[in-house]
């Protein structure tokens, strides 16, 4: 019995740690209109938000900034989505934290799977890859944008720890979250 006990226990608090992993669904998505821009002009590398208000250029975006190219069929997205929501929580106003759908069939499933997964930052999309002359191929994607506007580093592949987004904040962008 104690066996059992112990057993269901274990079984319980692993349970109720990796919920705390999970994100909460939540009801809207960021507006786009609260991206900071720089007002430049993008050479027509303009993407649609996803939540439908307006499209912005991508090379307007204003530092420092956090940009995550993602796709919900993405295993690799899904994996390191907690580190962005929580960068995105925890930096403020210190930085921006941005995402981009890429490549969904169709529109609706990027947003709803944004607010499923509580991903509660501003959220761009881009249908059919136009963004891969800019950020290269393949996602998960994510670009440093320093505080001059510059890409000071890219990240090709998963960030799974937000030990290690932060280490990159840090490192490139010299901000201390």
């Amino acid at each position: 019995m104690k066996r059992f006990l112990l057993v269901f226990v274990l079984l319980l608090s692993s349970c109720s740690s990796s919920a705390t992993n999970q994100s909460a669904p939540i009801d809207s998505l960021a507006p786009c209109s609260s991206i900071k821009t720089t007002g430049a002009a993008a050479d027509g590398l303009m993407l649609e938000c996803l939540d439908g208000e307006g499209e912005l250029a991508v090379q307007a975006i204003e530092g420092p900034a956090v940009i995550s190219v993602w796709a919900s069929w993405c295993t690799n997205c899904e994996a390191q989505r907690p580190n962005f929501i929580r960068l995105h929580n925890e930096a403020g106003d210190k930085l921006q934290v941005i995402g981009i759908d890429v490549e969904e069939q169709k529109k609706r499933d990027g947003y709803e799977h944004a607010l499923k997964r509580g991903m509660n930052f501003p959220q761009l999309y881009d249908p059919d890859g136009r963004t891969s002359n800019y950020f290269g191929p393949g996602v998960p994607i994510t670009q440093f944008i320093d505080k001059n506007g510059v890409i000071a580093f890219q990240k090709i592949g998963p960030i799974f720890t937000y030990e290690e987004i932060q280490q990159l904040v840090s490192e490139y962008l010299e901000i201390k979250i």
